[in-house]
Formats: structure tokens, sequence, C-alpha cells
């Protein structure tokens, strides 16, 4: 569900994880990198060029102190790459307790994450302007530039927003909890600048 990469060449990507991967063993850390730099000159890409670095395909949405209602244990659940997700025949899957192996309430989850959308589209709305030179709040209503003559800027990137909308939703779809995919769907077209896919 943590997706985001429109990844277009197979190789490239197959010789980026592998490499990403084996370099961890600080044994043969030379060797790996001597490797990926012949592989890469091999499918033509330069060892110094954008495309040659390591990425991440998959984003991350940590969900902060989850209680599991059987044995009491708090945990943070990842939900783009917990690897304690039960798959029952076609269903997409429900998270597990890492202790008690017991699922986790798949309707609180979507509330806590309805919650999450809420408090930050709230925070983006609400937020304040400040200064591209200086950094000082705006503290006035109706100044059109700072004091030191610089312009005036959200503090709270739209990209930034857009990307965890983009990961929720991923989130949502793959779960199928409708009414968080609602809700982002709402936050979406209030706020035309966001180009989340619909």
């Amino acid at each position: 569900p943590g997706s985001y990469l429109k990844l277009s060449n197979p190789s490239l990507e197959f010789v980026k994880t592998v490499c990403e991967v084996l370099i961890l063993d600080s044994n043969i850390s030379i060797q790996v990198k001597k490797l990926k730099r012949d592989l890469l000159k091999l499918i033509g890409v330069g060892e110094f060029s954008k495309e040659a670095i390591f990425v991440n395909p998959c984003l991350s949405f940590v969900l902060p102190e989850i209680i599991c209602r059987s044995c009491n244990q708090i945990r943070d659940l990842d939900l783009c790459r917990d690897i304690h997700v039960e798959k029952a025949g076609d269903s997409t899957g429900s998270w597990l307790c890492s202790q008690c192996h017991t699922q986790y309430d798949s309707a609180e989850i979507e509330q806590n994450l309805v919650d999450v959308v809420q408090r930050r589209s709230m925070a983006y709305v609400l937020q304040d302007l400040s200064c591209r030179k200086c950094s000082g709040v705006k503290d006035t209503n109706m100044a059109l530039q700072c004091k030191c003559a610089g312009e005036f800027k959200p503090t709270y990137d739209m990209s930034d927003f857009n990307k965890q909308l983009i990961t929720l939703q991923g989130i949502a779809r793959h779960y199928k909890m409708i009414l968080l995919d609602e809700m982002i769907d709402w936050v979406v077209r209030m706020n035309p600048g966001l180009e989340v896919m619909l």
C-alpha cells in the first residue's frame, strides 16, 4: 500500500535493490560497490547518475501506540511495512499483535487514521506563514511582505501533505477502508492544489 514510485526499468531496479541488500554485509561491501558499478555500466546507467541512487519504493506510515485488546501490548504499527499481517484467502489481510498473534480491530485503526487525516488537514489549513528570508512568523493579517522585505511562504509544505495523503489513500484502498478513502477524497476536493489520485 505504500508504493509511490513509477518504476520503468526493471533491470536497473533489480541491480539497485540487490546491491543495497548485499552492501549491508561489511565484509563484502567493496566487492559489491565494484559489482554495482559494472552492472550499471552493462545496462547503460552512469555510476553517479541520479537514477543509480537507491530509493526505497515503499513509503512508511507509523500509527503510534496501538494497544492489543488481548494481551495489552502497546506498539507502533507501520501500516505499510509491518510483517505481522495475516492473509486469509482473497482478503487483503489484517494486522496481528506481534506477541499473542491476535488481530487488531480494523475499525479502530481506520478511525485512528481518519483522525490523523482530520488533524493534518486542520494543521495544513490553519498553518502560519513564515518569511523566506528571516524565517519570522507573519504577525499581521494585512502585510504582503515581511519587515525585512522577504516574501511569506507556508510553513507546512503542500508536497509533504500530498505525499502523506497518497500514502493514506494507498492504505485505505489496499485494506478496503471506505470511510478513510471517502475522507481523503473530500479533503482533496476541498483543496484543489492537492494531486492525490482519486
